[in-house]
Parts: structure tokens; sequence; C-alpha cells
């Protein structure tokens, strides 16, 4: 029976890699959320409490590209 290492690699994206980075992104918003409740009306840690925002939605829009271009590439090639 020969091994199939497109097989091993999509299921260790889908049962390890993805709920890792949602682990993380939960993280990063409480985090995010924490920065603000600790903020106390102060302008710079308001400020910095607002680019960890920034950076975890662009984080999610990075995965979601690069999951929506492995699986755009998928099709194109046929695998």
């Amino acid at each position: 029976m020969p091994i199939d290492i497109n097989a091993i690699i999509y299921r260790f994206l889908d049962m390890v890699l993805w709920p890792i980075f949602g682990g993380l992104v939960i993280v990063m918003f409480i985090y995010a959320g924490i920065l603000f409740v600790t903020a106390q009306g102060d302008p710079s840690k308001i400020s910095t409490a607002r680019k960890a925002v920034l950076w975890a939605v662009v984080g999610i829009i990075v995965a979601f590209v690069a999951f929506s271009a492995v699986k755009l590439m998928r099709e194109i090639l046929g695998v």
C-alpha cells in the first residue's frame, strides 16, 4: 500500500496546524482585550491595544489567503 504524502500533509494541516492557529487567534484577541481594559484612558496604551487587534485581524486574513491559495493551486493542478 503506497503512502500518500498529500493526504498526510493535509491531515497534519487540518488536525494540528489549524487548531493551533485558532488557539493563537483567540489568545491574541484576549490579550488585546486585556490591554483595552487595563489602558484606563491612557492614549498610548489604547493605541497599543488597537495595534494588537489590528495585527490579530491581519493574521487571520493572511491565514485565510494562504489556505485559499493552497486550495486554488490544488484545483488548478488537479491534485
